[in-house]
């Protein structure tokens, strides 16, 4: 199951649990740019020269990774690519529910629960398959629910649990304050005009890397459409899947948007047509951002698409 069905479920999750889809989040969020954690601080010194590794998730349904995009999370990857050596960290808001969920999995696959060192999680489990004390493992993982986020640590170099802990540190550590949150919302109107073209983006909810609005779209002398976006944000990067109508047909889009300044430069590709109403991009992505088509702030949003036939 591909990510963009994901993002749809976790939407629709999101909105049961808010009161006001248009309110600002007045909670912490997880990191939403990985290059900007405190991850690879936290490494110890035999992984020199570690970097943040960009990666293109698609997440597999009843994965741990689709049940953290699927609340909200991120996943982010560090270390040395040519050397196989490296960490892959999850962060997801819990919501009471998520961690849970994925308790009896990781049971059935002989995760033990724990008791972290010097740390007052609410409740940990770990799993590590290979030689202990040389650092070489198939499998080291460790799962942690502490203050509403779930953290999974999964790495390739860790000897001991206690060698882990710098890095779980740092991973809660790495939460976005309230403050911080607000800072990096998204959530607004925005406009693109070009060419006698209109093109409208209202964002109306951003919460932890969880991104919900509404899309309309008036090119000059042909047929407009609008409908709704649901996706998510991370690393500058704005991705969803556009559900809309046009000349009567349902149909859906994936779309791409990058972050710049304080607007957005929508990307196109190669695209493919799933079951003749899906346009995907096709992977490897191959996008260009349109500057010509800068998507601006700008207000009224809800007011225009309103008014678009």
């Amino acid at each position: 199951m591909k990510r963009v069905v994901v993002l749809l479920i976790s939407a629709l999750f999101l909105t049961a649990c808010s009161d006001a889809e248009d309110a600002l989040p007045e909670t912490p969020s997880v990191p939403l740019f990985c290059d900007e954690t405190k991850i690879l601080d936290s490494f110890p010194d035999r992984v020199a020269n570690a970097k943040y590794i960009a990666t293109e998730w698609e997440p597999a349904e009843g994965t741990d990774l689709y049940a953290a995009y699927n609340a909200g999370g991120i996943a982010c990857t560090y270390g040395i690519g040519e050397a196989e050596v490296g960490a892959t960290i999850i962060w997801a808001p819990d919501y009471g529910i998520t961690f849970a969920d994925r308790e009896k999995f990781w049971q059935e696959a002989g995760q033990q629960e724990v008791d972290l060192p010097d740390f007052d999680e609410e409740k940990a489990y770990f799993l590590s398959q290979g030689t202990e004390g040389e650092g070489e493992f198939i499998v080291w993982q460790l799962n942690v629910l502490k203050d509403g986020y779930w953290i999974q640590v999964g790495a390739t170099f860790l000897g001991s649990i206690e060698e882990a802990m710098p890095i779980v540190k740092a991973a809660f550590d790495s939460i976005l304050t309230t403050e911080e949150a607000a800072a990096a919302n998204v959530k607004g109107c925005y406009f693109a005009e070009a060419n006698n073209d209109l093109f409208i983006m209202d964002l109306t909810y951003h919460d932890n890397s969880t991104v919900t609005g509404n899309l309309a779209y008036q090119p000059f002398q042909k047929d407009t459409s609008k409908g709704s976006f649901v996706g998510t944000y991370e690393n500058g990067i704005l991705h969803g899947v556009y559900t809309f109508t046009s000349e009567g047909m349902d149909s859906e889009r994936e779309l791409y948007f990058k972050r710049d300044g304080q607007g957005f430069l929508p990307g196109s590709g190669p695209v493919e047509v799933i079951n003749n109403k899906f346009e995907k991009l096709q992977r490897p992505l191959q996008l260009k951002w349109d500057s010509e088509y800068k998507y601006k702030p700008g207000e009224e949003c809800a007011t225009v698409i309103k008014g678009i036939n």
